[in-house]
């Protein structure tokens, strides 16, 4: 008669181990879960756990020690209910709220350090968090780092007026790739405030807080309504604005200049020879022709400094 207990705890040492990042292959994974499927009792499970050179005292003893370190109410049967849900290859995303409904909450000490639409991460990797402020922010790491390995190559080359084109075949790639990274950076640089306003909207509507501050429903309903379609400046103004008690708004600095360089990032996602709303036919082409590193990491600086002046 198979012992429920046993195959229940070595199951949910099997699932812990993936969520210490202990797994290194899908196929251990899968055979490990399939093994403690067919335990028959506490003698089989830990001749088990011998296997996997972990003695079965140890297992349980990190185990527990994970689970109080990064849950709530999560016990051997809770673990063992999520070894079954992972899918082998794919892993297992859900969003951290989806999350705590169908397995266990986690701890409040994990939940501050990630956003309140942050999707848990389940794979050979471990535990991880994903949400779009962190991808942006690494995009903008690699880009500057890029950036900063190009513009030493070119340095290298000593170009000036006299030799410049002479070094044509050697400086004309280098000018190609210092263009796109510098388009890639304003890209990233907006796209990082971007979300991370809408990321302050979407908590605010479902915790009714920002931040440490009760919203009214005013605020809760611009959130609703008016977010989505609202321009960038409208919502940085209304941000600002709740947040200092009316005290200050969007045309204060950083927020200032950040929008003021903003026909850089429009350049990009809106290339058009066509007339704009206060801009002549062609004067958009002229703003992507402009575009150069310098212009890049005043975007960067300027999308890290609103960032962290919204988060204060």
């Amino acid at each position: 008669m198979i012992t429920a207990n046993a195959q229940t705890k070595i199951k949910a040492l099997v699932a812990s181990r993936l969520l210490m990042g202990d797994i290194n292959d899908w196929s251990v994974f899968e055979r490990e879960r399939e093994t403690a499927n067919k335990i028959e009792n506490r003698h089989a499970a830990r001749s088990v756990s011998s296997q996997i050179g972990r003695s079965y005292r140890e297992l349980s003893t990190q185990t527990q020690k994970f689970i109080s370190e990064n849950f709530l109410r999560c016990d051997f049967d809770d673990l063992a209910r999520l070894c079954d849900a992972i899918e082998p290859g794919i892993g297992l995303y859900l969003r951290l709220d989806e999350f705590e409904k169908a397995f266990f909450p986690l701890a409040d000490s994990v939940k501050r350090r990630f956003p309140f639409y942050a999707h848990v991460s389940i794979s050979f990797w471990g535990l991880q968090f994903e949400y779009p402020e962190n991808h942006y922010l690494q995009d903008l790491d690699a880009g500057l780092d890029d950036l900063t390995e190009t513009r030493r190559r070119l340095a290298v080359l000593r170009v000036t007026d006299a030799n410049m084109k002479s070094k044509r075949d050697e400086i004309a790639p280098l000018i190609s790739r210092e263009k796109f990274i510098s388009r890639s950076l304003i890209s990233a640089s907006f796209s990082l405030v971007e979300t991370f306003l809408s990321g302050l909207f979407f908590t605010a509507l479902n915790t009714k807080m920002l931040g440490r501050l009760y919203c009214d429903e005013r605020f809760l309903a611009y959130a609703e309504k008016n977010e989505r379609n609202a321009g960038l400046k409208d919502r940085i103004n209304r941000v600002v604005k709740f947040a200092s008690g009316g005290a200050g708004d969007g045309s204060s600095e950083p927020f200032k200049s950040f929008i003021e360089i903003k026909r850089y990032r429009d350049a990009i996602h809106h290339t058009t020879p066509f007339e704009r709303k206060n801009l002549e036919a062609g004067q958009q082409l002229l703003s992507l022709y402009e575009i150069k590193s310098d212009v890049a990491v005043l975007c960067a600086l300027l999308s890290l400094s609103c960032v962290l002046t919204l988060s204060g």
